[in-house]
């Protein structure tokens, strides 16, 4: 720069006498020199190495707390004992024969009608009315079990004979009973039977 343009004093500064053209002009870069490293470089070897020292220290420690907390393990193996036998002679019986008896035919006990032909107890041949339901109707089933699939609910007060039976099952004795209106068989539960008159 040719011109100060800052005075030193106050009214020294004339502002004609500056060449703004060339004051304006970009800075020049000046070469620059490298300096010489000051740090000392940590070869890439060293921190590896600090590293693995600290996580093999770490995994060492785990190792032995695991180790000193944890109850002894004991090995027992089973030692091998050679036992003789020697057999005994026993005497020989020789098989005898079995007598055979003849099975007899012992008739199948039948339900007994009892007098006017109706039987005095809920049982195969009886004709039971459905009762005590509160009006939902008897579960009619396909097996004996709370479980079995639902055929549908026999109403109240209606008459069915039973022709099967009886079963216990769930804590429940059930009779298979069919419909007489479409023939339908089922299951349901003796509780909400009673004798038809």
């Amino acid at each position: 720069m040719t011109v100060q343009k800052t005075p030193d004093r106050l009214g020294d500064f004339d502002p004609r006498s500056v060449r703004w053209e060339q004051d304006l002009k970009p800075f020049r870069r000046l070469p620059r020199t490298r300096r010489p490293d000051t740090q000392q470089r940590v070869p890439a070897v060293i921190p590896l190495l600090v590293s693995f020292t600290v996580v093999t220290a770490a995994c060492a420690l785990t190792l032995n707390f695991i180790n000193q907390n944890r109850p002894a393990l004991t090995l027992a193996l089973p030692t091998a004992t050679l036992r003789i036998i020697t057999p005994t002679p026993t005497e020989f019986v020789p098989p005898t024969a079995t007598p055979y008896i003849a099975p007899t035919d012992t008739p199948t006990p039948q339900p007994e009608p009892s007098q006017g032909g109706t039987p005095k107890q809920i049982g195969i041949g009886a004709r039971v009315v459905i009762v005590n339901t509160g009006g939902n109707g008897l579960n009619f089933r396909r097996a004996p079990t709370i479980s079995a699939e639902r055929i549908r609910a026999l109403p109240e007060g209606n008459t069915y004979e039973i022709v099967g039976g009886p079963e216990q099952a769930d804590g429940f004795t059930w009779w298979q009973l069919r419909d007489p209106s479409d023939g339908t068989i089922g299951w349901g539960v003796q509780n909400y039977m009673a004798l038809a008159p």
